[in-house]
């Protein structure tokens, strides 16, 4: 797990906060969860595309739902390679991946989080999913705080997002976050979150 195997080299992985804009070959960043499992968080890369799609087919279909707001059973094929190509300023994506020790295997995705800039402004749409056996180990706490960290580094000064109304775990995350919750403007059962960053 200290090796980036992923990009094709065996380069040793940093594991510091990430603050610069990323180099996908040297932005790892591993962290002990709550549970004492250890992960790896770094940039999404194109070469994920293949465990992504793995990652969203695990997925319930209740966090599907929460995750897209609306039943589905599967992710487009051209919204997982959107999701893949990332310029690392506009659009920003990591994902959180745990390594099999006993198999000599590519890592599996366990989480990804990014945002999206809105063109010529100062705030991001961003978006989060933790695997439904990942959750409550503070996992997606980690994922925020590079999230905002990278915000911070690429001009963004605040990330917003949609929650349905019924997903208690997201809106008690963004409680806990500081962030602000308001009733999406026409949209009755959608919360819209602001988090200054």
């Amino acid at each position: 797990m200290q090796t980036n195997k992923s990009a094709g080299t065996s380069t040793p992985v940093r594991t510091s906060t990430i603050a610069a804009l990323p180099e996908p070959d040297k932005d790892y960043v591993r962290i002990r969860l709550s549970d004492s499992r250890q992960v790896t968080i770094r940039p999404i890369l194109p070469a994920d595309l293949g465990p992504l799609r793995k990652f969203f087919a695990a997925l319930s279909r209740e966090t599907l739902r929460l995750r897209f707001h609306s039943s589905t059973n599967e992710v487009s094929e051209h919204v997982l390679r959107a999701f893949t190509q990332v310029n690392h300023r506009a659009h920003v994506a990591f994902v959180a991946e745990v390594h099999d020790s006993a198999a000599v295997q590519v890592p599996a995705l366990i989480a990804e989080a990014r945002f999206v800039r809105n063109a010529e402004s100062e705030s991001a749409e961003f978006a989060l999913v933790v695997a439904d056996n990942w959750r409550g180990v503070g996992l997606g706490t980690m994922l925020m705080r590079i999230l905002a960290q990278r915000a911070r580094f690429t001009g963004v000064r605040r990330l917003c997002g949609d929650v349905l109304d019924d997903n208690k775990a997201m809106r008690g995350f963004a409680h806990s976050l500081g962030a602000r919750l308001a009733r999406a403007i026409g949209h009755a059962h959608t919360l819209r979150l602001s988090l200054n960053v």
